[in-house]
């Protein structure tokens, strides 16, 4: 135990060397005084008005997007929350930080987060997690996991989801969560900070206030109920984890989900305006995103994640507002009220954020938003489980196809642009079509 935190710490002394040195050649004015990242948990990009949903779920994140730049095409590196935000905080692939198999791993001591860059770089930074499966891990473990490189790791979680031994916090003790850090900050002076703080709502059980779940109600549509199944798998049926009240009627779980948006929709208005009451809105770069998304019924999938790699599970929004004063970013005349269709991914966070701290990025696998426009036919990756295993899948996501391949199925090539959905025949690479490959894809994983 005594040589893994000695190697961390030579480590972060050594993040702090390259950060000092980087700072000698850097202007004094930063692009950004501080950066506000926000995720939310299993949030799906065409739930949301700002990409298109006629629900109202998100007047908060709509309001926000017209002041921002909307990401159309954005993707995560993974379905399960450990993965796709290990990926993000420190720039690299799952299967090179070893979190391939999902929840189940945590982040290892040996890799370099954006906090801890952030920290190295003279900024206070601070956590507020809401999922349980982000909490801190034992102090036996070492310096692992996503506390590493936060001065603030705030999970404290005193709520219960309803059908699980799973503790979380909802979307305003999250937002009130962030709001004293924020206050507490301002009274101490601190102006340079990197803030994360993310939310576990629309994550099943989706129960929110009973308020919410009438103002998004609709009439129930005329497809079969649902079993529900003992076990947490959504494949052809209700996951245990997700059963309310009896309920098999799939679209009285869409409602819920969108009512769990709303829930957190208003949650993030209140940081929102938290962030302009103490004058930190227009000079500071706020991101948001979403760790995956969600799949509702389609392809056999229903409420559950971490079961495949179709474009419902692994597309996301991303939504970033530049601070005022920064450059022309990818290509928009403003950063304001703008979209970008380039495909873009978690990976481009890592140098995007330390950009906008005028911090090294170092070698890095994805491109700063912050540059005018995106590298012509870049390709994304997403990857469930770890490599050899059974249920692994892989999937390559370019500018006009996805190209998927589940455990030792054959590669299913498919149309962005005329099959979004990835609901027709999908095609070999180099082949005809081939009948049945879509079949093959969906019995191989699990929620």
């Amino acid at each position: 135990m005594a040589a893994s935190i000695g190697t961390n710490a030579l480590r972060v002394a050594c993040v702090a060397l390259t950060v000092a040195a980087a700072a000698c050649h850097r202007g004094e004015n930063a692009s950004a005084r501080r950066v506000v990242l926000i995720t939310c948990d299993t949030l799906r990009a065409d739930r949301l008005g700002a990409y298109g949903y006629a629900r109202p779920t998100s007047p908060n994140v709509d309001a926000f997007a017209r002041e921002s730049v909307v990401f159309d095409t954005a993707y995560t590196t993974a379905p399960w929350t450990s993965p796709a935000l290990g990926a993000l905080h420190t720039g690299k692939l799952p299967d090179e930080i070893g979190m391939s198999i999902g929840n189940r791993s945590a982040l290892p001591a040996d890799v370099v987060t954006l906090a801890e860059v952030a920290r190295a770089g003279g900024c206070a930074t601070a956590a507020i997690v809401s999922n349980g499966v982000l909490r801190r891990p034992h102090p036996q473990l070492g310096d692992v996991g996503f506390p590493q490189g936060f001065e603030t790791f705030d999970d404290h979680m005193t709520s219960k989801e309803a059908n699980r031994n799973m503790v979380e916090r909802v979307a305003p003790d999250t937002a009130a969560a962030a709001i004293r850090w924020l206050d507490e900050a301002k009274r101490a002076g601190t102006d340079r900070f990197f803030l994360w703080v993310h939310f576990q709502d629309p994550h099943g059980p989706y129960a929110p206030p009973d308020s919410y779940v009438e103002r998004l109600k609709r009439p129930m549509t005329d497809e079969p109920i649902l079993p529900i199944g003992r076990s947490i798998h959504g494949r052809g049926q209700i996951p245990s984890y997700q059963a309310l009240a009896g309920e098999n009627r799939p679209e009285a779980y869409r409602a819920r989900y969108d009512a769990e948006i709303a829930y957190f929709d208003d949650g993030f208005g209140t940081l929102v305006a938290a962030l302009r009451r103490l004058g930190w809105y227009d000079d500071s770069l706020i991101v948001f995103t979403a760790d995956h998304g969600e799949s509702l019924g389609e392809h056999g999938y229903w409420f559950c994640h971490g079961a495949n790699l179709f474009r419902e599970e692994v597309r996301v929004p991303m939504v970033i507002r530049f601070p005022r004063d920064a450059p022309h970013v990818t290509g928009v005349a403003s950063g304001r009220g703008e979209r970008v269709s380039d495909l873009v991914d978690h990976l481009d966070l890592w140098p995007t954020i330390l950009d906008a701290l005028d911090l090294p990025a170092g070698q890095t696998r994805g491109v700063s938003l912050f540059h005018r426009s995106m590298p012509r036919d870049r390709v994304a990756v997403q990857t469930l489980e770890r490599p050899g295993f059974p249920g692994r899948w892989e999937a390559v996501t370019g500018g006009t196809h996805r190209l998927l391949r589940a455990a030792e199925a054959p590669p299913a090539l498919f149309d962005v642009a005329n099959d979004p959905d990835e609901r027709g025949e999908p095609r070999r690479p180099g082949a005809g079509a081939r009948r049945g490959a879509r079949e093959s894809h969906e019995g191989v994983s699990r929620c």
